[in-house]
C-alpha cells in the first residue's frame, strides 16, 4: 500500500520541489556548456568526441526511463524518485573524478540514468492527481519554474571555472542533487494509489507499451515534443562552439547570451499555463509551434544571408524558445492524459522516445559543425518544421485527441 500517513506539502512548495527535480536535466547539460571547450582541450578531444559528454547523458536519460516508469507503477513514485536522485549524486562525484574522457562519458551515462527519474516521476505524479487542462497548467508552471535552471546554469558553470576548473561543475551538481534528495525525502508523499503488482512483469510491460504506442494521440503529441527537443539539443550542442569559437564570446558573455535565450522559454511557459485554461491544449500548442517555426526560419535566413553577429543567433533562438515554452508542457500533457491507470509507463515511453529522437539533433550538430552558424540554424529550423508537421497531420487535421484509453474513435 502507498504511504498515506505522510502529509502532502502545500501546492506552491510541491511545485517548487518538482520543478527543482525536473531542473536536474537542464542543469546537467547547461552548466557544462561554458566549460565544454575546456573539457575537450583537457582530454585532447575534437568537437565530435566532446559532444559525447552531452550525448552520453542523454542516452542514459532516454533508456532508463523505460525502467523507471513501470517501477513507479509497481512500487510507487516516491521510492523510485529517491533512488534515481541518489544515483545522480554518486554519478556527479564520479564525473568530477574522471581521469579520462571515456570515464567521463561513462559517468555521464550513469548521471543521465539518475536524472531521468525526476522527469518520469514528476509527469506521472501530476497525472496521478490532475487531469485535463489542470494537468497541462500544472506542468506549465513546473516548466516555467524549471526554466530558471538554464538561465542560472551557465553562470554556475562559469563560477566553477573561475574558482576551480571544470571538475568543480560536477562537484556543484553533486551538492545540488544532495539538497534535492533531502528535500524529497522530507516533503514528497506517495501519489500512486493504484499500485500495479504486474507492472514490471514482462508480458504486462510489453502489453502496456503496445497500448500506448497504438494510441494515435500519444504518437502525435510525442512526435511533436521529440522534434521540438531535437532543435533544442542542436542549439545546446552547437552554441558553445559557435558563440565562443566564431563570435569570440568570453564565458560570462556566453552566459548572458544563453540567459537571454532562456528568458523566452520562461515567458512561453508562463503564458502557456494561463492560456491552456482559456484555449485548451491544442490551440496553445499550435501557437507555440508557429512561434518556434518563425524563430527557426529567421535564424536560417540570417545565417544564410544576414550579418555574422551574435544577435543573429540569440534573437531568433529566443523566439524559438518562447514557442518551446508552450510546446513542451502542453505536448507532454496531451501525450499522457489518456492513460490514468498507466501514467508511469506512458511517461517513461514518452521520455524515451522524446530523448531518443531529440538527441539526433545533438548528434547531427556534432557531425555537421563547420565553425559557421548555418548548420545549427538549419537543424533548429528543420526540427521546428517537423514538429509543426507532426502536430498538424496527426492531431489537428488527423483528428487525434487526448481521450482516455477505451474512448478513441
Amino acid at each position: 500500500m502507498p504511504d498515506t500517513s505522510r502529509r502532502l506539502p502545500t501546492e506552491r512548495s510541491l511545485t517548487a520541489l518538482l520543478a527543482g527535480l525536473v531542473a536536474l536535466t537542464p542543469l546537467s547539460t547547461d552548466t557544462l556548456l561554458p566549460g565544454l571547450p575546456r573539457m575537450a582541450q583537457a582530454f585532447g578531444a575534437d568537437v565530435s568526441r566532446a559532444q559525447l559528454i552531452i550525448s552520453g547523458f542523454l542516452l542514459g536519460f532516454a533508456v532508463a526511463q523505460l525502467a523507471y516508469g513501470p517501477l513507479s507503477d509497481r512500487f510507487g513514485r516516491r521510492p523510485v524518485l529517491l533512488g534515481g536522485v541518489g544515483i545522480y549524486c554518486v554519478a556527479s562525484l564520479a564525473s568530477a573524478a574522471a581521469p579520462s574522457i571515456a570515464w567521463l562519458i561513462g559517468a555521464r551515462l550513469l548521471q543521465g540514468i539518475g536524472a531521468c527519474a525526476g522527469a518520469v516521476v514528476v509527469r506521472a505524479s501530476v497525472r496521478d492527481v490532475h487531469a485535463g487542462v489542470r494537468a497541462a497548467r500544472t506542468l506549465s508552471f513546473i516548466n516555467s519554474g524549471m526554466a530558471l535552471a538554464p538561465i542560472l546554469a551557465p553562470f554556475i558553470g562559469i563560477g566553477m571555472l573561475a574558482w576551480f576548473d571544470w571538475r568543480g561543475i560536477f562537484a556543484a551538481l553533486a551538492g545540488i542533487s544532495a539538497v534535492l534528495l533531502v528535500a524529497s525525502w522530507g516533503m514528497l508523499a506517495e501519489t500512486n494509489i493504484h499500485l500495479d503488482a504486474d507492472a514490471i512483469r514482462a508480458g504486462r510491460l510489453a502489453g502496456n507499451y503496445l497500448v500506448v504506442l497504438r494510441h494515435r494521440a500519444f504518437m502525435g503529441y510525442m512526435l511533436t515534443l521529440a522534434c521540438a527537443t531535437g532543435g533544442l539539443f542542436a542549439f545546446h550542442s552547437g552554441a558553445p562552439f559557435v558563440l565562443t569559437g566564431l563570435f569570440g564570446l568570453a564565458p560570462y558573455q556566453f552566459g548572458v547570451a544563453f540567459a537571454l535565450v532562456m528568458v523566452g522559454h520562461i515567458l512561453g511557459s508562463m503564458l502557456s499555463g494561463r492560456l491552456a485554461v482559456r484555449l485548451g491544449i491544442d490551440r496553445v500548442l499550435l501557437l507555440g509551434l508557429a512561434c518556434s517555426l518563425l524563430g527557426g526560419a529567421s535564424m536560417v535566413a540570417l545565417a544564410w544571408r544576414g550579418p555574422m553577429h551574435v544577435a543573429a543567433v540569440v534573437g531568433p533562438m529566443a523566439v524559438v524558445m518562447f514557442g518551446n515554452g508552450m510546446v513542451i508542457p502542453t505536448s507532454a500533457a496531451g501525450a499522457i492524459l489518456p492513460f490514468p491507470r498507466m501514467a508511469g509507463a506512458a511517461s517513461a515511453l514518452l521520455g524515451f522516445l522524446q530523448m531518443t529522437v531529440g538527441s539526433l539533433g545533438g548528434i547531427a550538430m556534432g557531425r555537421l559543425h563547420d565553425g559557421r552558424p548555418l548548420p545549427m540554424a538549419a537543424l533548429v529550423g528543420g526540427f521546428g518544421a517537423a514538429a509543426l508537421a507532426a502536430f498538424w497531420l496527426v492531431i489537428w487535421r488527423g483528428g487525434a485527441r487526448h481521450r482516455p484509453v477505451g474512448q478513441e474513435d
